[in-house]
């Protein structure tokens, strides 16, 4: 009898013990080198707290995720953590699909993580999520490309000027056929991404004062196009018809030689590559010098409190020191705290992998992309349109004036 009822109890206990057990469903959209790394930490966090278990999904990237995400969302489906790119966090936020979680976090973190970053979530002094894997443009040369054109690897352009002169040498006829087989640079087939830098320098914007329509007939969007254009026609070191891929295989084949490529790219490059990767600041111009600042947000879509709880914690563990300082080692995402950026650990790391300073070092001058509920529909016509003024060789201005009025009917 007494074994019978030690046997009943011990089940009651177990099974009490095992109910408290909370899922908390993580997904993200990290794959290629960066998976490795973030399946690590969340198999460290599932050894280290035995009454939450993190079941991690990779959903693909940036649109393929959105689609899967938006589809949960209307199905009430979302998981309990998700990973949200910056450029889709508005429609969320929105929509009411998430609380600000201002009064949860913990003051140590809360005055650790860089300002700049906050504001990548930040709405109206309200916090909609935590930042994660933060990026900034950096400028991304091939030092055997600069040395075969005779020019310095140590001293690459830090001045649109310069960008043109080095770029000319940059792009030849490499085989005599009287067709150019290497170029400098080619941005253009990213949009509004490639474009901003530029554009913040000649004093322009992409939206008006109030965000609520796009700003494309301005004098310092059509001085921008302007200069992309020339690229392309006048000094001829960016491909007029190279694709996405054609473009990203001339990369890695050194035949596109320097660009403004996510610091996310520097560990993968410097391990992949068949050329010597070299970065630097993104060059000025007008005496301005400015870096996109993008990534994305840990977000936490659950009502329920005790999984909302469990899966803080688990956002917040994420974001600890050495977390911070492995995705910026490992990777190249930006440090979210300032005493990882400060830490003896970075200043080291830093000296022995040069390339790694200038992310950090470009938190001075980098500005967030623009926030909108429909960012990437404003970008896909920001798209279509360069392609229409390069390819085709539209006329910039009726463009320029055509996709604005399209882009502002749409948002209306």
């Amino acid at each position: 009898m007494k074994k019978l009822l030690f046997l009943i109890l011990f089940l009651i206990v177990a099974t009490s013990l095992f109910a408290k057990k909370i899922e908390i469903r993580f997904w993200h959209i990290l794959g290629y080198h960066v998976k490795p790394v973030i399946e690590e930490m969340i198999n460290e966090y599932n050894a280290t707290h035995k009454e939450i278990t993190v079941k991690a999904d990779f959903q693909g990237f940036f649109e393929d995720a959105q689609v899967k995400m938006l589809t949960a969302a209307i199905t009430n489906q979302l998981p309990e953590v998700a990973q949200v790119p910056i450029e889709f966090l508005q429609a969320y936020i929105d929509n009411g699909f998430i609380d600000p979680i201002n009064e949860e976090i913990p003051d140590e973190l809360r005055g650790d993580v860089q300002e700049k970053l906050w504001d990548l979530v930040k709405r109206d002094e309200k916090v909609y999520g935590l930042p994660f894997c933060a990026l900034s443009d950096v400028f991304i040369y091939n030092e055997n490309a600069f040395v075969k054109a005779g020019l310095d690897p140590e001293e690459p352009p830090t001045t649109w000027e310069q960008l043109i002169t080095a770029g000319k040498k940059l792009s030849r006829d490499t085989d005599g056929d009287g067709v150019q087989d290497t170029y400098a640079l080619s941005f253009y087939l990213n949009g509004v991404y490639g474009l901003l830098p530029i554009l913040w320098a000649n004093g322009g914007s992409l939206f008006t004062a109030d965000n609520k329509r796009v700003n494309l007939t301005s004098r310092e969007m059509e001085k921008t196009i302007s200069m992309v254009y020339d690229l392309v026609f006048t000094h001829r070191i960016m491909p007029q018809k190279w694709t996405d891929w054609e473009s990203a295989q001339a990369f890695l084949t050194g035949k596109l030689a320097m660009g403004w490529f996510s610091s996310a790219g520097i560990s993968y490059g410097e391990q992949n590559l068949p050329w010597k990767l070299r970065v630097s600041h993104m060059p000025s111009l007008n005496g301005k010098r400015f870096s996109v600042l993008s990534g994305t947000a840990l977000v936490n879509f659950t009502k329920n409190s005790k999984k909302r709880k469990a899966a803080l914690d688990f956002m917040f563990w994420l974001l600890k020191r050495e977390n911070d300082i492995k995705m910026f080692e490992r990777i190249g995402f930006l440090p979210i705290r300032q005493s990882v950026v400060n830490s003896l650990e970075i200043k080291a790391f830093v000296k022995e992998n040069p390339n790694y300073r200038f992310p950090i070092e470009a938190l001075e001058y980098v500005r967030p992309l623009p926030f909108h509920p429909e960012f990437l529909k404003i970008n896909q016509e920001i798209r279509d349109m360069l392609q229409r003024i390069i390819l085709d060789r539209a006329d910039l201005r009726e463009e320029l004036k055509n996709t604005e009025t399209k882009i502002n009917e749409m948002l209306e």
